[in-house]
């Protein structure tokens, strides 16, 4: 036993080591492309690359004998909430007013809710904001304000005044329909929610119908455009929202910094040279500069949290399979999730409870329990809670002045009752690792399928491939296998350690500025990515709910703190959301000059 644990703990020292070498340069402009045709051509690169970027470090672990996870969902949850966000009444007020479908296997008979109540927030408690939020929106058409058709005659202006920002990649033709179809709503006062009339962007891997999913490319989905919506977009228009196009993204969603010379790189509107974050970059600069109040993302390795953090939103990633992935394109079928970036906790919160939900065409979606902003006004007193904090998790990486927004919410939160414990996680170095392995091995085959277009992807797409075709089978599999060990050490924080919510950064960094010379061909940094991404993949990999707030600004640029909930308790954070929102000494401001483009769009 003796012999084991001392060669574990010989295995852990090489792998903190091992973390320490990693290796790979910054690579800009021609060198990028240089790059990317060698490590197509020359055989031994990919492996060089890939044992430089430490994708091998898991062959090295013959300790890791846990069983093999794909589905990010512990078995005891699914169907079953195991948190204190649901109870018997929120499960009754669910089933009040939803249409019901029966399903009939070789051996069971149950019940699949597919379409439920939209819920109505509270004017009394709405989110105070410097943007335009819904409650703007909805207030300006019920009073007669002004008209969904009057707005949308300035979105068009506005999005015409955008595009050297380039948040938006294509815009639908119908804006004008949509708009009057909602006035003529609201002249009935029949509003289908309080979302009716607001304008919605969607990143652009999900189907909008009559746009072509081209997923950041140049050519997927040429001369073809969605014929239906994705699922989450026809729940948008049943809400009466009126979908506007979708956003600039990373190609594939490989990297956090959306920089895609098929499309130009969306500016951060808090400073121009600054990325907006990826990979849903147009959607976080889309929402901070004033054109929507919400935007819906996709998130594999923080790619909603990761620009919500840049450009000062909330944004919500939401448990594994809690939205419908149905219309959505599969780069990274076991890690991504969908969910909103939003400029205040009830835009996130109203429109997390829209696209939620069981989806008879995405079985997964069927494994969930019901959806609940059970508690979300309960933000003065947080007595109930145990939050938790591990002090040294990657704290060499951390700007100092992300870590002083975080003790500065740790003593707010504090103040409010919660409780404030420390905990360790163990294996996180292995989490990174794994989950590196798992998106890349993902997008490697999702991009495999357009192998005749291989020399039409962006040199970074390229070099990523050509490093992701060196992994193997093997490798693979034990990254699952430190899914399902990450799991367990999670069920053990948040049932054993009876931890509610654990708060870390966002991100390591803030908005880094991008270099003139990336704009040509992309870049690859994997040192920044990594300073990006790693308080993102945690969440990902094991599945659970993640929630990035702003917490102020340094130099100019936005900050953002995360906090991470256990499985299907997305509640929980919306209501963590709202109560940081009305946190005192944290700014929120729009930004300034040409780079805002909300001030006219609800001018009578």
């Amino acid at each position: 036993m003796n012999n084991k644990i001392e060669t574990i703990e010989k295995l852990n020292a090489v792998s903190l080591e091992q973390q320490q070498e990693f290796n790979a340069p910054e690579i800009y402009g021609l060198p990028l492309l240089l790059a990317a045709n060698a490590i197509d051509y020359i055989p031994f690169v990919k492996q060089k690359v890939a044992s430089d970027g430490l994708l091998f470090k898991l062959r090295e672990r013959p300790d890791i004998e846990d069983h093999p996870i794909t589905l990010p969902l512990p078995f005891e949850y699914i169907g079953s909430p195991k948190d204190a966000a649901f109870d018997q009444a929120s499960t009754i007020e669910f089933l009040t007013g939803i249409t019901q479908t029966f399903m009939l296997t070789d051996s069971l008979f149950f019940f699949v809710p597919i379409l439920q109540d939209i819920p109505n927030l509270d004017p009394q408690c709405k989110s105070a904001s410097p943007f335009l939020s819904f409650w703007d929106y909805h207030e300006a058409y019920t009073k007669f304000k002004t008209t969904p058709t009057k707005v949308a005659e300035r979105m068009v202006l506005a999005l015409e005044k955008s595009k050297s920002m380039n948040w938006m990649r294509f815009s639908v033709q119908n804006i004008m329909q949509q708009a009057e179809a909602s006035a003529e709503r609201y002249k009935q006062f029949a509003p289908l929610s309080q979302m009716d009339g607001v304008f919605v962007s969607i990143k652009e891997e999900m189907d909008i119908q009559g746009l072509e999913t081209k997923v950041g490319t140049s050519f997927i989905n040429d001369n073809q455009p969605a014929t239906e919506d994705a699922t989450i977009v026809a729940k948008l228009r049943r809400a009466g929202a009126i979908i506007v196009g979708s956003t600039v993204m990373n190609e594939l969603g490989w990297d956090t910094f959306s920089v895609n010379p098929n499309t130009g790189m969306p500016k951060n509107p808090y400073g121009t040279l600054h990325s907006c974050g990826g990979s849903s970059g147009g959607c976080g600069g889309s929402v901070a500069g004033g054109l929507f109040p919400v935007s819906i993302g996709a998130d594999g390795g923080g790619s909603i949290r990761i620009p919500s953090s840049f450009c000062g939103l909330y944004g919500l990633k939401t448990t594994y399979a809690r939205v419908s992935a149905k219309g959505g394109a599969t780069v990274d079928p076991t890690l991504g999730c969908y969910g909103p970036l939003a400029v205040t906790a009830d835009d996130m919160a109203l429109t997390y409870a829209i696209i939620a939900g069981p989806d008879a065409k995405d079985s997964t979606t069927l494994l969930q329990p019901p959806v609940s902003l059970k508690d979300y006004d309960k933000v003065h007193d947080l007595s109930d809670l145990t939050i938790a904090i591990y002090p040294e998790w990657a704290r060499n990486m951390v700007d100092s002045a992300i870590l002083e927004k975080l003790d500065l919410f740790k003593t707010h939160l504090e103040k409010l009752g919660a409780h404030i414990v420390e905990i360790e996680i163990p294996d996180l170095d292995l989490t990174a690792t794994a989950h590196s392995v798992t998106i890349c091995s993902e997008m490697f085959n999702f991009a495999s399928r357009h192998e005749s277009n291989h020399r039409n992807f962006l040199p970074h797409t390229r070099l990523m491939a050509g490093t992701a075709g060196a992994l193997e089978g093997r490798d693979y599999v034990r990254a699952q296998q430190v899914r399902g060990r990450m799991m367990n050490h999670l069920r053990h924080v948040f049932e054993n350690q009876k931890v509610d919510l654990i708060l870390c950064p966002s991100t390591a960094i803030t908005a880094p500025e991008i270099p003139e010379k990336a704009h040509a061909y992309g870049m690859s940094n994997a040192k920044l990515t990594i300073r990006s991404m790693i308080f993102s993949m945690l969440a990902n990999l094991t599945g659970i709910p993640a929630l990035t707030v702003p917490a102020g600004f340094n130099d100019g640029m936005p900050i953002g703190l995360q906090f991470m909930a256990c499985w299907w308790n997305e509640a929980l954070l919306c209501r963590i959301a709202k109560t940081c929102e009305r946190m005192p000494d944290i700014e929120r401001r729009r930004p300034e000059g040409a780079s805002w483009f909300g001030d006219d769009l609800l001018s009578n």
